[in-house]
């Protein structure tokens, strides 16, 4: 499957120790991007800052900088994949909290029509 995208012979000799990180990643990332898009469509700027803040200070560095003072690419990518679970804990930790919001709102609309 490598060899549609790269034609570079040590690119793919290389790869093989790392395609077990595309599922933690794929995974976990798709869930991420899915709650972005979530909370996008909310406009919930604040919640997606501070998302990113905690996934990038808690999730990401820590591990990314082991991994660059070691010069290990395996240690990269749990970066990564701690990067992306701590988006999806994040951000779906949220999620409750805007459900109630949305139906109270949906609540206030629904008795405004009342009114008129």
């Amino acid at each position: 499957m490598f060899g549609l995208i790269t034609s570079q012979g040590a690119v793919l000799a290389q790869i093989e120790p790392f395609v077990i990180w595309l599922i933690p990643v794929l995974v976990l990332g798709s869930l991420a991007f899915v709650l972005d898009g979530y909370f996008l469509g909310l406009t919930e700027g604040a919640t997606l800052r501070w998302a990113s803040l905690f996934s990038t200070t808690v999730g990401f560095l820590p591990v990314g900088v082991w991994a660059w003072t070691r010069r290990d690419p395996q240690l990269l990518w749990l970066a990564m994949a701690l990067f992306m679970a701590a988006r999806v804990i994040s951000l779906g930790s949220q999620v409750p909290r805007t459900l109630s919001l949305t139906s109270a709102k949906m609540g206030d609309d629904a008795s405004s029509a009342n009114l008129e």
